[in-house]
C-alpha cells in the first residue's frame, strides 16, 4: 500500500463560542460517522479542538486524494459546515489533501 493522503480542515472561532463549538463537534458524530465509515478509502478520521487557540479540526486519513475528495461533496458535512459558519467559525480554504512523504510507525 502506498503512503496515505492526509486531509486537514481547520476552522477558527471567537473564544466566547468555544463551549458551543465543542458541543457541536461532539454532537456531529451522530450525523457523520456512518457516512464517513462507508466511504471508499477511509482509514481514519479525527475531530478535535484546540481551546488555547480557538480552533477546531477534522483530520482524516485516506488511501488517495480522490478518496479524500469524497468529503467535498458529502452532504451531511456540507450542512454541518454551514451550521458552524452560522456560529462564526471561519474555515481555512482550501482544505488540504497532503501526500505523505514519510512517517513514524508506533512509539
Amino acid at each position: 500500500m502506498k503512503a496515505p493522503t492526509i486531509r486537514i480542515s481547520i476552522g477558527k472561532f471567537d473564544a466566547d463560542q468555544a463551549a458551543i463549538v465543542e458541543k457541536k463537534l461532539h454532537d456531529s458524530r451522530t450525523a457523520l460517522e456512518s457516512g464517513i465509515r462507508a466511504m471508499r478509502g477511509n482509514l481514519a478520521y479525527y475531530v478535535g479542538i484546540d481551546r488555547a487557540n480557538n480552533a477546531m479540526h477534522n483530520v482524516s486519513i485516506w488511501e488517495s486524494v480522490a478518496d479524500a475528495n469524497q468529503m467535498a461533496t458529502f452532504a451531511p458535512m456540507l450542512a454541518l459546515g454551514a451550521e458552524f459558519a452560522t456560529l462564526g467559525v471561519r474555515f481555512e480554504r482550501p482544505i488540504l489533501n497532503c501526500d505523505t512523504l514519510w512517517q513514524l510507525d508506533g512509539a
